[in-house]
């Protein structure tokens, strides 16, 4: 009986180990680059670009590395490349968004280019 306590008592810290992570605070890595939702911020970010600079000429490429931060919502860190038509070469920037918890509305807070 001692070691079933024991066992749930080890499967619930790792648990909370676990979401410990999305605390409020500082940025942590994003683990899965590829997923969806991620995907889905980095595209709300070039079209943000687009919009911002007047042209539609920069789709995504990749993204290249993330982190994010919960505050009241969560704020995406992204370095992303985009590949621009005509095609002029890939260019890396660095994007941060902020998407509200509960509505889920995005807002681009800021794009800057990063050496390659």
């Amino acid at each position: 009986m001692v070691k079933i306590e024991i066992l749930a008592l080890v499967l619930i810290s790792l648990v909370l180990l676990d979401s410990i992570s999305a605390l409020p605070g500082g940025f942590h890595q994003i683990k899965n680059l590829k997923d969806p939702h991620v995907i889905e911020i980095a595209e709300f970010a070039v079209k943000e670009m687009n919009k911002s600079i007047r042209i539609a000429t920069s789709k995504l490429k990749s993204i290249d590395q993330g982190s994010y931060q919960v505050v009241a919502g969560t704020r995406y860190r992204l370095h992303i490349s985009t590949i621009n038509i005509p095609d002029v070469g890939p260019r890396k920037y660095e994007v941060v968004v902020f998407e509200k918890l509960r509505s889920h509305d995005k807002q681009l807070v800021s794009y800057k280019p990063i050496d390659a």
